[in-house]
């Protein structure tokens, strides 16, 4: 892999360099301390696979940076690091697939940077969804782009299902836990809805949307994805879950809890 680490701290990007040398997956890691910098290796380096990501710098944040990267290199992946609890949410809305916190350890890292190879999966398949950790879609190897996070949370619901039928008010409960069930919300739910199908479409891959009387579920033989290959004692899958996931949504957890009973049970 070929990363760029940003912070304003030098000793943070030498403690990431030092790390990230350790794996053998790791080909090239440049450092910067200037995201305007950093912005201008991406324009001339499009093969940057992982980009690690201090959000508070002076000048521009890194969410901002996060977007233009995502502009300049649409397959790169955003591993923030940073000291704040509070941007995990923010984090996931511009499609991070990682999160670490200061002061970070090599496992940490490792972790991260574990989730931005799909390895565990069937190398064959097209279209792969990974649940451990945050959740993102990968349609041969290139991520998935939502332009609305409710979009994304939709289908990691549906996801979550394993196939089973979503009803629009099932939906809403879970994705407006505070809203009722009126007209506003049901006009916002279509808008979601008709977000999530552009999303699929661009990325050639609206067959695995299922819309039928009102009932939402999708088709499970159309992807492959980690949560499922744990399901079926998938070895590698189990042993690639660490505690996370579906980070970011507080509906995941009772299948977080889960999963845990059946890696205990074992």
């Amino acid at each position: 892999m070929n990363i760029i680490a940003v912070d304003d701290e030098r000793l943070v990007l030498e403690d990431l360099k030092d790390i990230c040398r350790e794996f053998d997956s790791v080909k090239r890691i440049n450092t910067f301390s200037n995201p305007a910098d950093a912005l201008e290796f991406a324009a001339m380096n499009s093969d940057i696979d992982v980009a690690f990501l201090d959000i508070e710098m002076p000048v521009m944040t890194g969410l901002e940076l996060a977007k233009r990267l995502n502009r300049l290199v649409p397959d790169i992946k955003i591993i923030f690091v940073t000291g704040f609890k509070e941007y995990a949410f923010e984090a996931f809305s511009v499609n991070a697939i990682g999160y670490i916190l200061k002061p970070f350890s090599s496992d940490m890292v490792k972790k991260e940077l574990d989730k931005a190879n799909p390895g565990v999966l069937r190398p064959h398949s097209r279209v792969i969804i990974k649940t451990f950790g945050y959740f993102d879609v990968f349609v041969e190897d290139k991520p998935v782009y939502f332009s609305s996070s409710k979009s994304k949370e939709l289908l990691a619901l549906l996801v979550d299902r394993r196939g089973g039928s979503v009803s629009t008010e099932n939906a809403v409960s879970v994705l407006w836990p505070e809203r009722n069930y009126d007209e506003t919300v049901q006009s916002l739910f279509r808008k979601v809805l008709k977000s999530l199908r552009t999303a699929l479409s661009d990325a050639g891959i609206s067959d695995i949307l299922i819309d039928v009387r009102n009932q939402r579920s999708i088709d499970t033989s159309k992807f492959d994805c980690d949560y499922y290959q744990l399901l079926k004692q998938n070895e590698a899958a189990l042993n690639s879950f660490a505690g996370e996931y579906m980070t970011g949504y507080d509906w995941a957890r009772n299948t977080q809890r889960y999963i845990e009973k059946l890696i205990e049970s074992r």
